[in-house]
């Protein structure tokens, strides 16, 4: 971007979150996300009221949307995209929202938003799929999601699997039986938030055999990176979403990864050999699963990760500057 020109400004949603501020190019400035007790959400920027009240010298270039509009309902967001002076930038990180049960919204909202985006993007090739059958999007654009941990963490890789259910997320699954049935297939280490909303699964995952329950306060990331590291295979219980953080951060580490068979999860992975997929929900079968991957042993990840994140920042800083190019 030329040094005689000010910064292309962007009204990124959310801004200050990992995912968004790993992918931000150089000479590019993020408006900062509000503070709604404590949290960026709701975000007014979703509304049709915001840009009608700000003032046009405060419009950003462009408006880029990742996460974050489930807050709202499918007619605001056609109200905010009818009321948006600026190019939408959508990102498609969820086909399917991993918060809700019931998709029916969370599609109608997405399909409002990427009928109005100048450039729509997506993290795989499987969801740009869906996006071009589904939605209509004739060209969305590709960008893999870059690496979580800068430098792999090395360990001794143990000859157990694990499975990281944290604070029990909604698309995480809940019932005890689930891990039992992993645990029937192969030794497996659940890491569970010490918090009232993982009490009930503790407490049915209490002298199952095969299988080793680790109640923790969440990890910092020297914590959590040693434990992936350590990890033969890791499992991810979902029962719903479209791309997962989570895999890229074991990938980082050379962990293998089983996946459910919901989303875009298995296509996600660097190679083939670092995933094997299971139908979601089937404790038996992720077991299984886990037991090819611990069979295989680690694989590095495939790639540099690295050129990746050039190519990824190079990719966003290219969609601002052409779509922000007449503003400025």
């Amino acid at each position: 971007m030329s040094s005689n020109r000010r910064a292309v400004r962007v009204l990124s949603i959310p801004a200050n979150h990992p995912y968004t501020q790993a992918i931000r190019p150089a000479g590019v400035a993020y408006l900062p996300d509000p503070d709604i007790d404590g949290n960026w959400w709701p975000h007014p920027a979703f509304t049709a009221q915001y840009w009608r009240e700000l003032d046009p010298a405060d419009y950003p270039d462009i408006l880029h949307v990742h996460f974050g509009f489930e807050h709202y309902t499918p007619d605001e967001i056609r109200d905010m995209v009818a009321a948006l002076p600026v190019p939408l930038v959508v990102t498609v990180h969820d086909l399917d929202n991993p918060h809700l049960e019931d998709q029916r919204e969370h599609h109608e909202r997405l399909q409002v938003l990427v009928d109005a985006a100048a450039a729509t993007l997506t993290l795989t090739e499987c969801a740009a799929e869906v996006l071009r059958a589904d939605y209509g999007v004739e060209e969305p654009i590709v960008v893999k999601h870059p690496r979580i941990a800068e430098a792999p963490v090395r360990a001794e890789r143990g000859a157990r699997a694990a499975v990281f259910v944290k604070s029990l997320r909604g698309n995480v699954v809940a019932d005890p039986a689930f891990y039992r049935d992993i645990a029937a297939e192969v030794p497996v280490d659940v890491h569970a938030h010490d918090v009232p909303a993982t009490a009930e699964l503790r407490a049915g995952l209490a002298e199952t055999a095969n299988l080793r329950l680790i109640v923790h306060e969440p990890y910092g990331d020297e914590a959590l990176f040693a434990a992936v590291a350590s990890a033969g295979a890791c499992v991810l219980p979902y029962t719903r979403g479209t791309h997962s953080g989570w895999l890229e951060m074991c990938r980082d580490h050379g962990t293998p990864v089983a996946v459910p068979d919901c989303g875009c999860y298995a296509s996600q992975a660097d190679t083939p050999e670092a995933v094997a997929e299971y139908p979601a929900g089937d404790g038996r079968a992720a077991g299984r699963a886990a037991q090819e991957l611990l069979a295989r042993g680690g694989v590095p990840y495939v790639g540099d990760r690295e050129a990746q994140l050039h190519e990824v920042v190079a990719a966003h800083a290219a969609i601002y500057e052409n779509l922000a190019g007449g503003a400025r």
